[in-house]
């Protein structure tokens, strides 16, 4: 199976962006989230986003028929 991409150079970005905040007050600043729980799951939330940011592939814009890629 193909995966077609499905985000855009925008999306992407924000997404990276969002990502590395979530990354670093769940994983760095530990100070920002003191429940571990809550924590942990920002912290797959960040690395989630992060892994479907690289690959330009969004399981959920699939599903609901989302495209943000500009077509050529």
């Amino acid at each position: 199976m193909k995966l077609k991409k499905n985000i855009g150079p925008m999306d992407q970005i924000l997404r990276i962006g969002i990502s590395s905040f979530l990354i670093y007050i769940t994983l760095i600043d530990t100070t920002f989230i003191a429940d571990p729980v809550s924590s942990g799951l920002f912290a797959f939330l960040g690395v989630g986003n992060l892994i479907v940011a690289l690959i330009r592939f969004c399981p959920l814009y699939a599903l609901v028929g989302i495209n943000t890629c500009r077509l050529s």
